[in-house]
């Protein structure tokens, strides 16, 4: 077993854009002017330097600043000593602390790519004088706990924004007043967040998946609070910077506020984010990242609802994937306009939809009105929305124009196969039979959403009964290929030469929730796989949900394995080495087909490689899936949908259950304001100073024995949060015992299973919601003696594949990955050449793949020589 954490260029990255945003130049003698020292002499600098003087405003303000961490004598910070002591005597949450020491937060900033088994020789060491010209390294999960030194970036943050808070109060404008009611927020926040953040990096050691990989969801939410803490305190430096004179009033203090406020407000929705975190490490006993939502109070289950209902706004705006690389920040903003622009013209009028689509730039200009708007989209719209949207790549003139961008390979093929059963080795396959659902809307007639006209296959298509669509791609003609039959509209590339037999076939599952998408709209990564592996590809267009719900997406994919297993010959491939590739529901599919595969006794896939793959579809709770609060792609409520819709779960449309109907629930139509007057105790406002970090129902727990009990009143103060339709959808998926079906949540299928799986390599992101999924799914195999390889991937979100061609990032770290992958399966391919320039070539990063902790399948150590 072996694990490779994957590093991008983010720091290079972040340093540019600090550099560019700070716009802070310092003189050769160090000290930090204001912004009219910094100007040609001219009547425009006269007279600030003039209001400055009338003003009186102190000149060495500005100057010079040492913040100086004090440290023992054994080179270990006491930062959060005094800080703690402040604390104690404010209204700060109860929380448990830790006993022991953790020597893991005080060592010097690295790189983020790293050796998993190599210790630094400077572990003791870290520079006790920072200045605020200073950039800290970005926090990795590798790197949390063990060199990371988050010390001076809390020390930095909080001493400058107490100093400008000072200065601010010794102002008498109105937007100095402002900035000061803000400040005194922030720093609050601050104080309350680092004690909570002391006591995750005390106890996520229990969590990770191995001394040598540090990975979960607890390091995940502290890396993305220093991220957070990071670009606040840039922030801040422009403020101590520019707030003399009066040209920060004229052309700073508006630009200023605004991001600060909107930093500060996330900041604030983190630290709610965070005391939950604390709280589930004590139910989870600190041995498992799932906490059943059975055992947590009923006030901490609201309050995790009211942060999806409230707090997500606070993420969606000016601090929108600021958890990601800056490249993939702006992706996703643009991305979310488009996801607001698309709602106000979903199912319009064309004259209607015409005149929001010209109005569309608002939500590019103004991120306020964009944060409010996705967060009401994500809390309120149906699935059937979320299918349309997500389907927009499968339309018609979209597949036109991707014809534009993605390469061509040789063959292109999409056909079906059955009905007839498959009979291998007297072990009869029989086709689907798992019927469409009754009365199912079809969300292809409603969104215009489908396939080609060259095509069959496509999300929202109806699928014949008892067929499965699938799609060979291969780079060249190889020999058998003509019995499927080929004909000249399969083949993208004419070509008479006719290659022998591959040795490899890739049997890919696409995701997309198990609701969207399909073979076509991933082809942006799979030619390009079929033309770097040299190999056969072949993709499963499975029938998705609510039209089709669990389990004919199962019984269609195992049904295309058989089938490629019986006609190996027809797909040019010798039978030799089959290996499965799923992302996300694909995934779990890839998982799903390998189990049942064991259980028929048919042969198992010689590898499967499942990236960012949820393996635990029941309802439950962990520290990684909180961060879906604030994840701009894989949103809470479009988790809830995706899952909804696969377990043929119908709420939205239905009326309200019996026990429900004399429940008090607030008109869908209520104003965000409106709901949150209901709400006793709802979480602060950002206009409050002081922010309310614990929050509870005052009825809620009337005595110990009804804490746990989930009843009329708790599902009617949800309809209170979350609105009528998204308590009953929510009620439903609590009830329902299929999502634990091992079927639909491999994690609960049984060990002697998952102790037949072939070599299982899991890919995951270390933002990403379903990251304790492959985390918890990689220990249990560990636990079974199962060989299996984990690759942590920083920087890039959720499904980072289908941002192949759109992401230079996420094209490299895709690449680098099958490069890995092919070399370990001696595919001689031409691979996936690097997009670094030839000066950059010369520099080598060597990745170490060392084994993990189990002994029964060690693995020599092999150095991949990698090109930045």
């Amino acid at each position: 077993m072996t694990t490779i954490v994957v590093s991008n260029s983010i720091d290079k990255d972040h340093n540019e854009e600090s550099s560019s945003n700070d716009e802070v130049n310092l003189p050769s003698d160090g000290t930090i002017r204001s912004i009219t020292d910094r100007l040609p002499m001219g009547p425009i600098i006269a007279a600030s330097r003039l209001m400055s003087c009338l003003s009186k405003q102190p000149r060495n303000i500005t100057s010079k600043r040492h913040y100086t961490v004090s440290t023992n004598s054994n080179g270990k910070s006491s930062l959060l000593k005094p800080i703690s002591k402040r604390i104690s005597s404010s209204q700060s949450p109860s929380f448990p602390r830790s006993t022991s020491n953790s020597n893991s937060l005080h060592e010097n900033s690295s790189p983020a790519m790293r050796n998993s088994t190599t210790t630094p020789s400077n572990l003791n060491s870290f520079s006790k004088t920072v200045t605020t010209s200073i950039t800290p390294t970005t926090p990795t999960p590798d790197t949390i706990g063990f060199k990371f030194n988050y010390d001076p970036t809390y020390t930095q943050l909080r001493d400058l924004a107490d100093t400008n808070c000072r200065y601010f109060s010794q102002q008498k404008t109105d937007v100095c007043r402002r900035f000061e009611r803000l400040l005194i927020q922030l720093l609050h926040s601050i104080d309350l967040s680092v004690p909570l953040i002391q006591y995750l990096i005390d106890n996520f050691h229990h969590f990770d998946y191995s001394p040598e990989i540090k990975a979960n969801g607890y390091r995940s939410l502290v890396v993305a609070h220093g991220q957070a803490c990071e670009r606040t305190l840039d922030i801040l430096r422009q403020v101590d910077t520019k707030r003399v004179g009066l040209l920060f009033n004229l052309m700073y203090s508006s630009r200023l506020f605004q991001d600060l406020e909107s930093w500060t407000k996330a900041l604030i929705a983190m630290q709610h984010i965070i005391a939950l975190a604390v709280k589930m490490i004590d139910y989870s006993e600190k041995k498992v990242l799932y906490v059943d939502a059975d055992h947590v109070p009923l006030d901490i289950e609201l309050d995790y609802f009211k942060m999806v209902a409230f707090d997500s706004e606070y993420f969606f705006g000016r601090t929108c994937g600021f958890q990601f690389a800056p490249s993939m920040q702006t992706m996703l903003t643009f991305l979310l306009a488009g996801l607001a622009t698309y709602h106000e013209t979903y199912n319009r009028p064309i004259t209607y939809a015409a005149a929001s689509l010209a109005t569309a730039p608002k939500y590019i200009l103004f991120p306020e009105q964009r944060a409010k708007k996705c967060a009401a989209i994500f809390r309120d719209s149906d699935y059937l929305f979320c299918k349309s949207f997500w389907n927009i790549v499968d339309h018609d003139y979209v597949k036109m124009g991707s014809r534009y961008i993605v390469p061509n390979v040789t063959v292109s093929k999409y056909f079906q196969i059955g009905p007839e059963p498959i009979e291998i080795n007297s072990i009869i396959i029989p086709p689907p039979t798992a019927s469409a659902g009754i009365d199912e809307p079809n969300e292809r007639a409603a969104g215009n959403i489908g396939a080609g006209s060259d095509s069959s296959t496509g999300s929202g298509s109806k699928q014949p009964k008892q067929l499965v669509n699938i799609k060979l791609l291969s780079n060249e003609i190889r020999e058998g290929m003509n019995e499927l039959p080929l004909k000249k509209s399969d083949l993208e590339i004419s070509s008479t030469t006719i290659s022998p037999m591959s040795d490899h076939l890739l049997l890919h599952i696409h995701g997309g929730g198990f609701i969207a998408t399909s073979s076509t709209t991933h082809e942006v990564y799979l030619k390009p796989w079929a033309l770097g592996l040299e190999i056969p590809i072949v993709s499963i267009d499975y029938s998705l949900a609510p039209e089709y719900p669990f389990p004919r997406a199962i019984e269609e994919c195992f049904y295309a394995y058989a089938w490629v297993l019986k006609n190996a010959n027809k797909l040019g491939w010798t039978g030799k080495t089959l290996l499965l590739v799923g992302d996300s529901a694909g995934g779990n599919l890839v998982t799903i087909v390998t189990m049942k595969a064991i259980e028929a006794g048919l042969r198992k896939p010689d590898a499967i490689i499942c990236f960012y793959t949820p393996f635990l579809l029941g309802y439950s709770m962990s520290p990684s899936r909180l961060m879906a609060i604030m994840d701009p792609l894989l949103n809470t409520g479009f988790l809830w949908r995706c899952l909804a819709a696969y377990a043929g779960i119908k709420s939205d449309d239905e009326p309200p259950h019996d026990e429900l109907e004399s429940a008090i629930i607030p008109n869908q139509n209520d104003s965000l304001s409106e709901k949150q007057h209901k709400i006793n105790n709802i979480i602060s406002s950002p206009d409050q100073i002081v922010p309310q970090s614990d929050n509870s129902f005052k009825n809620e727990q009337i005595s110990k024995n009804l804490e746990y009990i989930r009843g009329d009143t708790y599902y009617s103060q949800l309809g209170d949060i979350m609105g009528s339709r998204q308590a009953r959808l929510l009620r439903k998926l609590r009830e329902s015992t299929l999502p634990n079906n091992p079927y639909m949540s491999p994690l609960r299928a049984s060990d002697d299973i998952l102790r037949q799986f072939p070599t299982t390599y899991l890919i995951a992101c270390h933002q990403d919601p379903l990251l304790d999924d492959s985390i918890t799914f990689a220990r249990h195999l560990r636990s079974l003696s199962v060989e299996h390889h984990v690759v942590i991937v920083q920087n890039v979100t959720h499904g980072f594949l289908s941002f192949y061609n759109a992401n230079n990032i996420c094209k490299e770290t895709t690449n680098r990955i099958m490069n890995d992958f092919a070399r370990r399966y001696n595919i001689n391919g031409s691979l996936f050449p690097s997009s670094s320039s030839s000066s950059k070539r010369k520099q080598h990063r060597k990745n170490i793949l060392a084994p993990l902790t189990n002994p029964i399948f060690p693995m020599p150590i092999s150095t991949d020589i990698i090109d930045e």
